[in-house]
């Protein structure tokens, strides 16, 4: 259940849905056990689209930044997107991963896709929906996110990967985590990285190096990292359900 509008509305969305939000949050997508996706309308809470196609649970998915496309990846390891305002499938099912896609992010022009699965690997995908592989992660890939320069990715490992956008070539690695990361997020000027983790933290880090700029005592494992529209603050959600507001500003 998804609440909008103020929280003047309830949304009922299906069973352990994952959710996605267009960049300035006219509108979400959403998906369910069944294989089903769909795109609402923030404000009206008006379904706007439904897609069918995945025959599996899905377990991620992304909007772009414009809202034109929508991916959904499922346990079996598929990928699909589709163009929002015809429905069309644009590649069929992307094959390549081996076990479920736990993460998706769309490049902010929206023109690339970059995927992480419990096969331990980051996929790469290009316009016309073909992939390479970043070698480097030894465990489950749990999430993934995308800015203009770069691809982060948090694993079962404890570490977390920073990727060239361009090539795939790896970066840097970013060490602290003392347990598998789950969730990692770009501020909205590409500056800093926040990360979530089993080991009950969240840690802030900045972009361009390997430095910790803050850690974050949750005390409960950390299932979900979001920056605030201004990039001021950093939300994290616990695996008990409870939300977290931090403080974010140490570069400013």
């Amino acid at each position: 259940m998804i609440q909008t509008g103020g929280g003047k509305r309830s949304i009922s969305i299906g069973n352990q849905p994952s959710v996605s939000f267009q960049g300035n949050g006219s509108k979400f997508a959403t998906s369910d056990v069944n294989g089903t996706v769909k795109i609402w309308d923030t404000e009206t809470g008006k379904e706007l689209r439904t897609f069918k196609d995945h025959s599996h649970t899905i377990s991620s998915v992304a909007i772009s930044l414009d809202g034109c496309k929508i991916a959904a990846g499922s346990r079996d390891g598929t990928i699909r997107v589709w163009d929002t305002e015809t429905g069309r499938d644009l590649f069929g099912a992307m094959e390549g991963h081996t076990n479920w896609v736990r993460g998706l992010a769309f490049s902010p022009d929206g023109t690339r896709l970059a995927s992480g699965s419990w096969d331990g690997t980051v996929r790469l995908w290009d316009e016309e929906g073909k992939s390479k592989v970043p070698e480097g992660h030894t465990d489950d890939v749990n999430c993934v996110a995308f800015s203009n320069a770069y691809i982060i990715s948090g694993s079962d490992d404890t570490t977390i990967r920073v990727w060239d956008a361009v090539s795939g070539g790896l970066v840097r690695v970013l060490r602290g985590h003392t347990h598998p990361v789950y969730c990692v997020a770009f501020s909205p000027d590409f500056k800093l990285v926040a990360s979530g983790s089993n080991d009950c933290t969240a840690r802030l880090w900045d972009a361009s190096s390997e430095e910790v700029l803050a850690v974050y005592d949750v005390g409960e494992v950390v299932s979900s990292i979001a920056f605030s529209f201004d990039g001021k603050q950093v939300v994290t959600g616990s695996e008990y359900g409870k939300v977290h507001v931090w403080n974010a500003d140490v570069l400013l």
